[in-house]
């Protein structure tokens, strides 16, 4: 029979058919490569099944790991000369799928590579409803990444594979320095071998930017809980709070009752231990030996009978505090000037240059909306990130060359809204905005902060007032 046999098999739902066609022809067609794409669309269809069953949870992972295992065996034997074709692809896509679940993913994965895909499939995409997905390559190398990571401390895995699946996550990062996943990955590997420091950097910079979610906050905490208890305890803690759905903190309730009730915070821990009992109770799982231990305590049967589990504290401000405590080794400083407040995008623009600044929004520092403009802050960023992690006041009165206090005779043009300093180093532009701080002094000597800007309107560079000085250095609001 034909490959075009085959596909009318398949488009008929014949595919156990097809795929028996398919195995007798491809001893005496093998350098057909139609011939091949139709046996290899024909594993494909028994594979989709499958991992479409374990989405489902009609089909136990050991099941559908097992089936896969049969499948992708059989693939990996004809599939070399199919490398960037389209049903080379589709067989990834379905074993990154199922890849957290599949015990042979890695071993099949090692066979794939990462660097037989197609254009299309290094290429990201929008969906229908406008999000941006990663592309094929991409996901498959992180579901790579992850999977290393998960079985790196599994004495039974074959190390080689293990090896070459680290090397695949310190080439990608390489590449993609700031990719938050693989830092993420990088960090539970580092922890695995008991490398807290590491662990931390590459842990950093994936909280700076995801801080309001629980996970990140989760793997700190079992970071921490090697050599800082109370740490982790607000770690933990924070992670419950943050978490939108049960399943994402069922195991971190656990680790942290067991941190509470080891710090005699028994009221704390039972509540946590038994919220974690009911999830488990609710869905059907099994109660792991650690809780179980936890529910069987004097201290917790003590506290359910006189009704007073209670509670953690909110601990937002304590994580924040934390977080910056851990990344402060890694966070660099430069002054700035507090140029201008934008109430409608809610930020508070503080100027580095003539032409760079950057923005300081009021729900991620909340605490700038009190600081006035002409203020010399110091704003700190993380090493290779332009985004502000935290700021500081600044004890400078100036910044050379860009921030400087000038005295000058105070002129304005009749009939403008915009006034002058005078001086003989070059004249000081007082905006219309800041007007009402030189309402007296015309003809006079007047002193101001100065700001070196450069006018995007009209591609001007020169010196600003930001804020007018009193005799006595005393700023006024603008």
């Amino acid at each position: 029979m034909s490959s075009n046999d085959i596909f009318t098999l398949r488009r008929q739902g014949q595919f156990q058919q097809a795929l028996e066609t398919a195995r007798s022809e491809y001893g005496e067609g093998s350098s057909d490569i139609w011939l091949l794409r139709a046996y290899a669309w024909s594993l494909y269809d028994h594979v989709k099944t499958a991992v479409e069953a374990y989405e489902a949870k009609a089909l136990s992972p050991s099941g559908m790991s097992s089936k896969l295992s049969v499948y992708m065996r059989e693939f990996s034997k004809m599939g070399n000369p199919l490398r960037k074709d389209s049903a080379f692809s589709q067989m990834l896509r379905l074993a990154g799928k199922a890849s957290k679940d599949w015990q042979e993913f890695l071993l099949f994965a090692r066979w794939a590579g990462v660097d037989d895909f197609s254009e299309e499939d290094k290429s990201a995409f929008t969906s229908d409803d406008g999000k941006t997905i990663d592309s094929l390559q991409k996901r498959f190398v992180r579901a790579i990444c992850r999977e290393t990571v998960s079985k790196a401390g599994d004495p039974q895995m074959d190390r080689a594979l293990i090896d070459w699946g680290q090397s695949i996550l310190e080439q990608t990062l390489q590449e993609a320095p700031n990719d938050q996943w693989l830092n993420y990955y990088q960090s539970k590997l580092h922890l695995a071998h008991g490398e807290i420091e590491s662990a931390i950097k590459h842990l950093a910079p994936v909280l700076r930017r995801q801080a309001k979610v629980a996970w990140p906050w989760a793997l700190l905490g079992e970071i921490l809980e090697l050599t800082q208890v109370q740490d982790a305890i607000t770690c933990y803690t924070y992670a419950v709070q943050l978490a939108r759905e049960e399943q994402e903190v069922a195991k971190i309730r656990i680790h942290l009752a067991r941190l509470l009730s080891q710090s005699g915070r028994f009221s704390e821990a039972t509540l946590q231990a038994q919220l974690a009992k009911e999830y488990r109770e609710q869905y059907g799982y099994k109660i792991p030996a650690e809780l179980a231990q936890l529910l069987g305590a004097d201290w917790y049967r003590d506290t359910m009978a006189n009704g007073r589990a209670r509670p953690v504290a909110d601990v937002k401000a304590d994580a924040k505090t934390l977080l910056l405590k851990l990344d402060q080794h890694n966070v660099e400083y430069q002054k700035g000037v507090l140029d201008h407040i934008n109430l409608e995008k809610e930020l508070s623009f503080v100027a580095t240059g003539a032409d760079t600044g950057v923005p300081l929004y009021h729900k991620k520092f909340p605490d700038i909306v009190t600081i006035k403009p002409g203020t010399i802050l110091e704003i700190g960023f993380s090493k290779g990130d332009k985004n502000p992690v935290h700021w500081l006041s600044s004890s400078a009165t100036e910044i050379p060359e860009f921030c400087q206090i000038v005295e000058g005779v105070l002129e304005k043009p009749e009939g403008k809204n915009f006034a002058f300093i005078r001086r003989p180093g070059g004249d000081i532009f007082i905006p219309p905005g800041l007007m009402h701080a030189f309402d007296s002094g015309l003809g006079e000597s007047v002193r101001c902060l100065a700001l070196w800007h450069t006018n995007k309107n009209k591609g001007k560079t020169g010196w600003k007032a930001i804020k007018r000085l009193t005799d006595d250095d005393e700023e006024q609001q603008l």
